[in-house]
């Protein structure tokens, strides 16, 4: 099964700027990396798909392969590093998954 994202809107703070701006890169592919070393460990374990090109697409991605607890274990781990790391955008994406009833919605499709 093969989902596109075109036209997907990337959220502030999430998109990466071109190559020559490397200061402006840096935050947003640090929060890419958290959402990615933050995942549970899945089998079969793999790079993530390709049609990835936002978080919201990720977390669809993530909510296709895990059970609901899992996800809600995910999120409360993306929520307490960036409460730890000082990150308002990170603290604000896992909040809006946590506190509202996306996770259950996303286990359930």
């Amino acid at each position: 099964m093969s989902r596109t994202t075109t036209g997907a809107q990337i959220r502030p703070g999430w998109a990466i700027a071109p190559d020559h701006d490397q200061s402006q890169a840096q935050l947003p592919r640090r929060r890419w990396r958290i959402l990615q070393s933050a995942k549970p460990r899945m089998e079969p374990g793999g790079p993530v798909p390709s049609w990835i090109k936002t978080p919201e697409d990720f977390v669809r991605w993530l909510a296709s392969r895990l059970s609901i607890n899992e996800l809600y274990t995910y999120f409360r781990d993306l929520e307490a590093i960036a409460k730890m790391s000082c990150d308002l955008e990170l603290l604000r994406f896992s909040r809006r998954y946590l506190h509202g009833d996306l996770t259950r919605e996303l286990a359930e499709d």
